[in-house]
């Protein structure tokens, strides 16, 4: 499997939790997701989730244009369309479900999806 190293200010911090993992395999997308790390807390983990797709895409758009030497701008804006096809006509189906991890309280748990 190749996996991506893990950031250094995950490694030090000992209350840094993992929430995604995507993989491309099998021909196809499949991911894992923390759902519930937000039980505990006020905030309102859709909203949450939205900004962490926010700040992701806004890292995407910086890695690609450094390493294709693209307008940052541009990039960001073929990020967005794709995805607004993407939601709009979806190449394949969202399948997977709710499961609990190994290391989750009852109630949390994580969506597997493919």
């Amino acid at each position: 499997m190749n996996e991506q190293p893990i950031p250094d200010a995950a490694v030090r911090d000992p209350a840094a939790t993992e929430l995604a993992r995507i993989w491309v395999a099998e021909h196809g997308l499949h991911c894992a997701l923390r759902i519930g790390a937000y039980d505990e807390t006020p905030i309102d983990e859709a909203r949450a989730w939205g900004m962490m797709l926010a700040d992701l895409l806004r890292h995407l758009g910086r890695g690609l244009s450094d390493y294709y030497r693209r307008d940052p701008v541009e990039v960001v804006d073929v990020l967005l369309e794709a995805m607004r096809d993407e939601l709009a006509s979806p190449t394949s189906p969202i399948e997977g479900q709710l499961m609990q991890a190994d290391d989750e309280e009852p109630g949390g748990g994580q969506a597997r999806a493919h």
